[in-house]
């Protein structure tokens, strides 16, 4: 009898730390979307930096 406790003791915290690695790699999904189209936006003007900032250009 102890050890299934202690089983399921194991199973519980297992499932909570599932739980709070799901939310957290939501979070990281979002920052990671949240940075990769800064970038994408920073590298896209740059390359049309002549068309967007003409002085920049000479």
């Amino acid at each position: 009898m102890k050890k299934i406790s202690k089983h399921h003791d194991v199973q519980r915290k297992y499932r909570g730390k599932i739980q709070n690695k799901q939310v957290s790699s939501i979070y990281a999904r979002g920052w990671f979307l949240f940075i990769l189209f800064a970038v994408l936006l920073v590298i896209v003007s740059y390359f049309l930096s002549g068309t967007f900032m003409p002085y920049r250009a000479m």
